[in-house]
């Protein structure tokens, strides 16, 4: 069957999207899921026998999500990003998030009061702005502040200075106790309020950067500068324009929209609870920023967008990045979502976070890519590494997760589109409670309870290589109860459809499963090696000729257990193909190396080493474990130990080796 391939620009043309509070941003649109026959099982196209052995990725008959701009370390032989049946949100190709290109405002202009025009789209990259003696500026000295050239619009009183109309305003000097506040009438296009860090040390007893009221305020960290904030144990509470008291939960608290640009340095050290927070939209479109926060680094309630720059963010108690606004039920939790809202949107930058919660936490999704620039992610977390209540994207970028729980999670679905994906987990590798679709990305599971789970798990294309110690891909059944109105599935049910790309799947330890469905498994295309890279079973059970009933080959195997394709018995228990209803294979690439299966498609009873090749002329592997069963089917009729001379060669991101023709 011919493969359906589209470019990564007609996909960005029809599916980009904009992101809120700003002409170039998240603009309030969520995710359309579409129907899919690919997830009915037997609806899926399944792959031609060429593509199964070849290095092209198999792609089903529904249209691509929105994957452009992604890394070319995706890993896919050729290049080629595999279709999709469902819609995602893509993420524009432009890099208009860091200002209007070629356009550089001068570093000496200062922006009047009232001005559209105060500093977002300036180069903060190019222009270094040194003081002239026309700027706006604000000169912190201990508890108090002067002001030059000022517009009328800063009022110093005790240990704070108010900015009351848009505009360019420096700040420098050092505070021992002071506060920025800015406080402009916020009306619509009413223009930016621009505050230009100078070497400013801004601390505070409460929250040294306030914005109560404000259109935008743009937050520059000038060029060759190096800027502090810090805030302290004090009650941060402030007044409202409305009259209302509120809290100013972080050091730089900002209850309308912020961005944050430059390429001068920021430290912020949130020692009363979190270290940025934005009640609306925040965009950090640049600069080397370093949060150090008691709760949460950085949070925009709203949505979160980072486009570039260099992020270390250390949470001690809560998430490194969140984004949290939904509609609540009576327990707190989302009951449902606010279009645009509760999303983090990763397009770019350098971003290393350590939490003592979870690392990335959205409401509504997350997503990231390399729309902007190269994305890079470094997740090292207690809880979840990156958690979204509706879905997680991944349409490019690198990224790493060391995780204590689930390494990705979701209660609906999870899209693999691109990228490259390295994870650690002491739980699940990616879980979604409802579906996981692996179309694009390199993925390396190096260590997991379980690699990836799923309700439905469709095997659509990319490179991945999962090593688990209970199962390697488990089709189960998500959470037990209704959460937020996807999980209910129970675990008695769950699919896994293998219909194009290549895919190791190896598992150790006791009671095992390398591909486990609580349900059916099928594969219509791609390349499949499954592996028990440790005798499982050992309690009891044996393998070769030990064990209950001879184990297998042999003997009976599991009490109740009959015989598979090649005379070789079946254990019922597990081990390399578990499912409870059967699993079917007619296209593609099998061949699955141990001593134990429930499920048998063709089976050769064979001894094997981790020295040789094995598999057909078409096909071959070298198991990194030794036993005497090999498990195959599909393009594979027959199998033997294999020469791979003149064979072309691919390398799963763990390593390990598979040979084709």
């Amino acid at each position: 069957m011919k493969l359906l391939k589209l470019s990564a620009v007609a996909v960005s043309a029809a599916l980009g999207f904009v992101a809120c509070g700003d002409d170039n941003g998240l603009n309030g649109l969520t995710p359309v899921e579409t129907s899919s026959s690919s997830e009915a099982l037997g609806g899926e196209v399944s792959s031609s026998s060429s593509d199964a052995l070849g290095p092209e990725i198999s792609s089903s008959s529904d249209a691509v999500p929105g994957i452009e701009s992604s890394s070319s370390g995706n890993g896919n032989p050729g290049g080629e990003i595999s279709s999709s049946s469902d819609a995602v949100p893509g993420v524009e190709s432009s890099s208009s998030g860091n200002g209007n290109p070629g356009h550089d405002l001068s570093s000496s202009s200062n922006v009047v009061p009232g001005s559209s025009t105060s500093g977002d789209d300036e180069s903060d990259l190019e222009d270094s702005r040194n003081l002239d003696g026309t700027q706006i500026l604000l000169k912190l000295a201990g508890t108090t502040a002067t002001v030059e050239n000022n517009n009328g619009c800063v009022d110093v009183a005790d240990k704070s200075a108010t900015i009351t109309c848009p505009g360019a305003y420096y700040v420098t000097g050092e505070s021992s106790d002071f506060q920025v506040v800015v406080n402009t009438p916020a009306t619509e296009n009413e223009g930016n309020t621009g505050i230009y860090l100078y070497n400013a040390t801004i601390k505070s007893s409460n929250a040294p950067i306030l914005v109560k009221n404000a259109d935008k305020t743009v937050l520059h960290l000038v060029k060759g500068t190096t800027n502090l904030v810090e805030d302290g144990s004090g009650n941060h509470l402030f007044t409202k324009v409305n009259g209302a008291q509120d809290t100013a939960k972080a050091a730089i608290y900002s209850r309308d929209d912020l961005n944050i640009k430059g390429a001068g340095s920021l430290t912020v050290k949130g020692k009363f609870r979190n270290g940025i927070q934005c009640s609306n939209d925040l965009k950090i479109k640049n600069g080397n920023i370093t949060v150090e926060a008691e709760e949460n680094a950085i949070k925009g309630k709203g949505s979160l967008q980072i486009s570039g720059g260099t992020l270390n963010l250390t949470a001690k108690k809560g998430d490194g990045l969140e984004s949290d606004e939904c509609e609540e039920g009576p327990d707190g939790k989302c009951k449902s979502f606010i279009e645009g809202k509760g999303i983090v949107d990763i397009r770019g930058g350098n971003i290393t976070i350590k939490a003592g919660d979870d690392g990335i936490d959205a409401a509504n999704f997350v997503v990231v890519s390399d729309s902007t620039e190269a994305a890079t992610v470094k997740v090292k977390s207690t809880g979840k590494g990156m958690v979204a209540e509706k879905f997680i994207y991944v349409n490019g970028g690198t990224i790493n997760v060391e995780a204590e729980d689930d390494a990705l999670h979701t209660k609906y679905k999870v899209f693999m589109n691109a990228g490259d994906v390295t994870v650690s987990s002491k739980d699940d590798g990616i879980h979604a409670d409802s579906a996981l679709h692996l179309k694009g990305s390199t993925i390396n599971v190096i260590t997991a309870s379980e690699g990836l789970e799923a309700y439905k798990i469709f095997a659509e294309g990319g490179i991945t290589s999962t090593f688990a110690t209970n199962d390697g891909w488990n089709g189960a059944g998500g959470a037990k109860e209704n959460s937020g109105g996807y999980s209910m599935f129970s675990e008695s049910s769950g699919h896994i459809v293998v219909s194009g790309g290549y895919h190791y799947i190896s598992a150790k330890g006791s009671m095992i499963d390398v591909f486990d469905a609580n349900g059916s498994g099928k594969q219509t295309g791609g390349v499949l090696i499954l592996e028990i890279t440790g005798q499982s079973y050992e309690s009891g059970m044996g393998g070769g000729g030990g064990g209950w009933g001879g184990g297998f080959p042999g003997g009976g195997g599991f009490p109740g257990g009959g015989m598979g394709g090649g005379g070789c018995s079946s254990n019922m228990a597990g081990g390399l193909i578990d499912t409870d209803t059967g699993f079917e294979i007619t296209g593609g690439v099998l061949l699955a190396f141990g001593d134990f299966s429930t499920d048998i498609p063709k089976c050769a009873s064979m001894a094997y080493t981790n020295e040789n090749f094995y598999g057909s002329d078409k096909a071959a592997f070298k198991p990194q474990y030794k036993g005497n069963t090999i498990l195959y089917g599909g393009e594979v009729t027959a199998v033997g130990q294999m020469q791979t001379s003149g064979m072309k060669e691919l390398k799963f991101p763990n390593g390990v080796v598979y040979m084709y023709k």
